[in-house]
């Protein structure tokens, strides 16, 4: 359906070209919605195909990206809840923990290390000690244990394939904002009527000008 819509989108704009032929704001906001429809109105094929072919295949790996990091947080959060019992309401941060602990005793034993050479032992505040504890330890619901080393590696395999398919959903992106940067700048020096002037300028100087003219 999203790729139908696309290609309803581009055939509307193709269509509209010739009406649009007369004018040059109409080019921005072509580029702004697809870059490279502007360069084919304009008679630039080569750099309108270019450009509409890359954003097509931007968009499809946008859009495949933010389906596959749906499936795969779905898929890690079922298997962390099957294999270690990690309540499936906790928020996202609290599986980031679970791949770097084993267990919630062994998270917690590193919180009271660090909690009591930090309060008791330099500073000798026992009550500091305890609300630290209460407050960045996890009991009841938000323990965990994974059922075995295996399980665990498991984990944090698809944790770390999750968060490659997130840094490509990003990098998708980027390549559609920078296509349509790139598309604007072409239309404006396509588009745009330009008259270079040269002056003086102080006693031994020459200033060069550039004027645009819209």
């Amino acid at each position: 359906m999203r790729n139908f819509k696309l290609l309803l989108t581009l055939l509307l704009m193709l269509s509209l070209m010739p009406l649009l032929a007369g004018s040059k704001l109409p080019y921005f906001g072509m580029n702004l919605v697809l870059p490279g429809s502007g360069e084919l109105a304009l008679g630039k094929t080569n750099k309108g195909v270019a450009l509409v072919a890359s954003d097509i295949i931007a968009i499809s790996a946008y859009m495949k990206t933010a389906h596959d990091m749906d499936l795969q947080k779905g898929a890690y959060k079922s298997y962390a809840q099957h294999y270690a019992g990690v309540d499936p309401t906790m928020p996202l941060n609290h599986y980031q923990v679970v791949q770097d602990y084993y267990s919630s005793d062994e998270f917690n034993d590193f919180q009271d290390m660090m909690a009591r050479n930090y309060f008791v032992i330099y500073h000798n505040d026992v009550q500091a000690y305890l609300e630290y504890m209460a407050a960045n330890t996890y009991t009841g619901n938000e323990s965990w244990e994974w059922q075995s080393q295996m399980h665990w590696e498991n984990y944090q395999d698809m944790r770390r394939k999750h968060q490659k398919t997130k840094i490509n959903h990003t990098l998708a992106l980027g390549i559609m904002l920078l296509n349509r940067a790139i598309a604007l700048v072409d239309i404006a020096i396509t588009k745009t009527d330009g008259t270079v002037s040269l002056r003086p300028s102080g006693n031994d100087g020459v200033m060069l000008g550039y004027e645009l003219n819209f």
